[in-house]
């Protein structure tokens, strides 16, 4: 049986209407593309908890949960910044981050870019990442601009030739890698009012249900209890406020 407060936050995320998501033809600046399609995973994020939630699914509904906080959280790492020019470079970072990660994935798949599919994923993978990878490319002390490393580094991984171990090596070796819990860190310090200091507690929690740590209590679906699932649903209910205090504006089509 439901707490109280807990119907009290179940009643807010079924009330939370989202803006309507604009229709995106491709001349629209990239910050905005970027935000509305982070809002729309979470928003559809939201409405798969309460399903889930009405047909008892609570292991899963956690894990959405933790997906959704997740998201919120790069949300505001890109749009809560004081300026404009902060703003844009978290973006970029954002999107040198995902892109790095993304060539990682494509050089896993083989042990070489010799097959036409990989090296076509590859390339244009490295077409996104170029003019972005400079904002996360690592400090090195050869008097050299993060610029002109970063392109140092581009015209080593550009190359069908060689082995994907060693592409990997170079990225993971100069580039910082995405933090999660490091943008949830931010978003929990930056709205401490909604989330009361559980956003991270409860990012951990999602992290040991995702990656199956199978030492950590109640990572089985079948011993979920009530007090995970209302600090889930409580969590939620912060994200719905948060949109709609610090949401995104609707833009006119």
């Amino acid at each position: 049986m439901w707490y109280m407060n807990t119907l009290k936050d179940l009643i807010i995320i079924k009330a939370f209407v989202p803006e309507k998501i604009p229709c995106f033809v491709g001349t629209e600046p990239m910050i905005d593309f970027v935000k509305w399609n982070l809002y729309e995973r979470i928003t559809s994020g939201l409405k798969s908890f309460d399903i889930l939630c009405d047909n008892k699914r609570f292991y899963d509904a956690f894990l959405v949960a933790g997906n959704v906080l997740e998201v919120c959280a790069v949300l505001s790492y890109i749009k809560d910044k004081k300026t404009e020019k902060q703003r844009l470079e978290n973006l970029n970072k954002y999107l040198a981050r995902s892109s790095a990660g993304q060539l990682i994935r494509i050089l896993s798949w083989t042990d070489n870019l010799s097959k036409d599919l990989v090296w076509k994923a590859y390339e244009s993978e490295l077409k996104l990442f170029a003019p972005v990878g400079e904002y996360i490319i690592k400090k090195q002390k050869n008097g050299k601009t993060d610029k002109e490393n970063h392109s140092d580094i581009l015209d080593k991984l550009k190359y069908r030739d060689g082995s994907n171990a060693d592409k990997k090596s170079l990225i993971n070796s100069n580039y910082v890698r995405p933090d999660p819990q490091g943008y949830v860190r931010a978003f929990s310090k930056t709205f401490d009012r909604l989330d009361n200091g559980k956003f991270e507690v409860m990012y951990d929690k999602y992290c040991d249900f995702k990656h199956v740590n199978i030492m950590s209590n109640g990572v089985i679906a079948e011993t979920m209890n009530e007090e995970i699932v209302d600090w889930a649903i409580e969590i939620m209910a912060g994200i719905v406020l948060y949109l709609q205090r610090y949401g995104l504006d609707p833009i006119d089509d």
